[in-house]
């Protein structure tokens, strides 16, 4: 994302199907956000949006949080969801 200069899905679906068939995962799902200048900001903002939110508090057994800084200070930040069998 931080060299497109946007938040993006690209490769999630190649990602998931890895995932799925490599890991016993049977569902994955992924928040991403950009420009927000802190890391509540930015929950608060998946909070406030429907889709976001069901990620959130969707049925999964594990998750993982990134969030990097580009050159130019702004924030990129991913949320993945995975429920293992």
């Amino acid at each position: 994302m931080i060299v497109q200069s946007r938040p993006s899905h690209d490769n999630f679906y190649e990602r998931q199907q890895f995932l799925m068939a490599e890991a016993d995962i049977t569902a994955v799902s992924v928040n991403v956000a950009y420009g927000f200048s802190t890391a509540e900001a930015t929950v608060n903002a998946w909070l406030n949006s429907e889709s976001h939110k069901m990620n959130i508090e969707g049925d999964h057994t594990h998750f993982d949080i990134s969030a990097e800084q580009a050159d130019n200070g702004k924030w990129y930040f991913t949320n993945i969801f995975i429920k293992k069998l």
